[in-house]
């Protein structure tokens, strides 16, 4: 058989192959994709899931359907993701959680276990005292806390983010400071409104109501730049406190997702956070608007997670062991 007749016979059987390989990518997916929530209905995590799953069908071909799998402070849902065929089927939408609990539980779920797909949404961390407070800026509260050590009564959650959005502050602010826990940012918050702590911190939305009807006044927020709600507002930097620092929401995929399923998922992802009526929906429901993509949620997800670590564990509330 001569050079050419080979080669063209190997191209001839060459061509089916490649043929049934670009019908089984176009035929993904051909069945819904499941995104896990960690939590119960009704949260910002699962506000943020059906958002997402709303457009996403649109963008993927098929149904997006949302799973609560509450429990063990998100473990259970996080773990059910981890343990999915890495098919591109079983999705997760993660908050702040999934970092934190790498070490303030004794037996978290590792984050090598996931791949993030798109960052969808990103709250910084906001700080606010009564309406009728001394304090006008965030300098004068970091003035009168190092004046006066150990006076500040500053709300938070305790085993929650705002628990170390209290101590990132403290720590950043070089402050002594009397932590108050409440079971909600709700609860803390309308305990600000009474005067019965001096300081709480959250993210802006949980403030809101209270800032409309002149009741809390913001002071600062740990972002890198003002946000555009709240563009009156200083950041922390502006304020001589060097922190950048929020909660954030973002969809993963369980590690060894194919590298052509993880690109579509990224693409679509993307598509579906640029359709106007979810950013619309997002600004209504006081939801920070994010759409980063799968490098760039990368490297944000590795600075949130050195960030969180620095503060776990120089608050001492490191519970996980370290890895060796």
């Amino acid at each position: 058989m001569t050079t050419t007749r080979r080669q063209a016979l190997a191209a001839a059987i060459a061509l089916p192959l490649v043929f049934r390989t670009d019908l089984a990518q176009a035929a993904y997916p051909d069945k819904p994709i499941n995104i896990v929530v960690p939590f119960p209905p009704g949260g910002r995590t699962d506000l943020v899931a059906r958002l997402v799953a709303a457009y996403m069908g649109k963008h993927v071909g098929n149904t997006v359907v949302i799973l609560n799998k509450p429990g063990a402070g998100g473990l259970i849902g996080t773990k059910q993701v981890a343990g999915s065929p890495a098919d591109g089927y079983t999705l997760g939408i993660f908050s702040t959680a999934v970092v934190t609990a790498q070490y303030t539980l004794a037996t978290p779920v590792d984050m090598g276990e996931f791949v993030p797909v798109r960052v969808v949404n990103i709250d910084p961390m906001a700080l606010a005292v009564n309406a009728d407070s001394p304090w006008k800026t965030l300098k004068e509260l970091v003035a009168y806390g190092r004046k006066e050590p150990g006076k500040l009564r500053v709300g938070m959650i305790p085993g929650a983010s705002a628990e170390i959005f209290a101590a990132a502050f403290a720590s950043a602010a070089k402050l002594e400071v009397l932590s108050v826990p409440f079971k909600g940012d709700s609860d803390g918050a309308l305990a600000l409104a009474g005067g019965f702590i001096d300081v709480h911190v959250a993210v802006p939305a949980s403030y809101k109501a209270l800032v409309d009807g002149n009741k809390v006044r913001i002071l600062g927020i740990a972002a890198e730049s003002r946000s555009p709600t709240y563009q009156g507002v200083g950041t922390f930097r502006e304020n001589d406190v060097d922190l950048v620092i929020g909660s954030f929401h973002i969809l993963f995929a369980p590690r060894r997702t194919p590298a052509d399923v993880l690109l579509f998922l990224d693409e679509a992802a993307g598509k579906t956070m640029r359709e106007p009526e979810l950013v619309k929906q997002m600004e209504v429901s006081n939801l920070g608007y994010a759409n980063m993509g799968h490098k760039e949620s990368e490297v944000f997800l590795a600075r949130q997670d050195a960030i969180y670590r620095k503060v776990i564990e120089d608050a001492g509330m490191r519970v996980a062991p370290k890895k060796s």
